[in-house]
């Protein structure tokens, strides 16, 4: 058996092996940026995932099921006090509207396209 330099023992050239395990760790390092990116979530913004969202739930519960929402907001409640939140969400032609008072969810809302 000759062993030259460049060549693996099994008969693969070293520089083949260098560029496997590179695209292997591009593949690893994008699978896990997407990941936390949201794009395997499998939440949906379905009447079936609205649904499951009850009076007094948590922001937490809600975005266990319906994930981060596009856009939230915070504001005082006058008179009584409080604070009223306002999670907003979008996805294709469906929108879906959350509303929690002192952290416990009160309302509801959403619309769902085709």
């Amino acid at each position: 058996m000759n062993f030259e330099w460049g060549i693996h023992p099994i008969g693969i050239p070293i520089i083949w092996t260098y560029f496997e395990l590179m695209k292997t760790h591009l593949c690893l390092v994008l699978s896990l940026f997407l990941a936390g990116c949201g794009a395997f979530s499998s939440t949906e913004l379905t009447q079936i995932n609205l649904d499951k969202i009850h009076d007094d739930m948590s922001p937490a519960d809600v975005k266990s099921i319906l994930g981060d929402p596009a856009d939230s907001k915070s504001e005082p409640i006058p008179v009584i006090g409080g604070t009223q939140t306002i999670y907003t969400y979008h996805s294709g032609s469906s929108d879906v509207t959350i509303i929690f008072k002192n952290d416990l969810m009160k309302e509801k809302h959403g619309t769902f396209g085709q």
